[in-house]
């Protein structure tokens, strides 16, 4: 059996003397689709940011294909393999658009047009708009060119924090369908999303996080069938 490609043992971090998450153990296989779903508060983009390198670890482990990544930092885990797509996708508004989505690949040394031309394919309105300031999207717009610019990097591991927050259900179909398209391409994906029936519904596992800790996992088929799940997440 391989070693999964993320692993997370024991993680604790902490805002100040607040400790937030509490010994979280976490794995992502290769070629998956992980769901990490939780209300509001409950530490998951937290957790997202410890692992992209943005938030300090406190105690535990974070390793990407055996490699302890722990007290690396972030633009050096970035040039081994992840990227991260942030809430609020955080673009850079005074930029073009081409020019956001090149900043995906600032660590990489090989000519970038095939991968544009793989992100206006799954996207085609960046292509339409590749010139103008990206500050000037709509939100449906802004969180494509957020995982396109992730998309640039050529990640092993992409994580993905609330990719369908604030857009139109039309939206919320088109970009679940690319991360599943991007799945089927060879990226292990890791994804917090607050519609917990999506994120499931297109994953191969998941994870329910409450209040600092993992309190539920299982395949992800399992999760949406379980009545705790379904009472809580899922308005069932």
């Amino acid at each position: 059996m391989h070693d999964p490609l993320l692993s997370i043992e024991g993680l604790r971090t902490a805002y100040g003397p607040i400790e937030v998450l509490h010994g979280v153990d976490l794995i992502v296989n290769e070629g998956e689709i992980v769901s990490l779903v939780g209300a509001n508060g409950a530490g998951k983009t937290t957790l997202m940011r410890c692992i992209s390198g943005v938030q300090p670890v406190k105690a535990g482990a974070i390793r990407l294909a055996g490699e302890d990544l722990t007290r690396r930092p972030d633009h050096a885990r970035a040039g081994l393999g992840i990227a991260h797509s942030p809430e609020g996708r955080q673009i850079f508004g005074d930029l073009s658009v081409a020019e956001n989505l090149r900043l995906g690949g600032y660590h990489r040394t090989d000519d970038l047009g095939a991968d544009l031309e793989e992100v206006y394919g799954l996207f085609p309105i960046l292509r339409d708009k590749a010139a103008l300031p990206a500050g000037g999207l709509s939100g449906g717009q802004q969180q494509m060119l957020a995982i396109g610019r992730a998309i640039m990097g050529r990640p092993k591991l992409m994580l993905l924090d609330e990719p369908s927050m604030g857009l139109a259900p039309v939206l919320v179909d088109q970009v679940l369908a690319v991360v599943k398209s991007l799945r089927d391409r060879g990226v292990t994906l890791l994804m917090v999303e607050q519609n917990a029936y999506a994120a499931l519904s297109i994953a191969d596992r998941g994870y329910v996080m409450e209040q600092g800790e993992i309190t539920l996992s299982g395949a992800a088929s399992e999760l949406i069938a379980d009545p705790r799940i379904r009472e809580a997440y899922l308005g069932a």
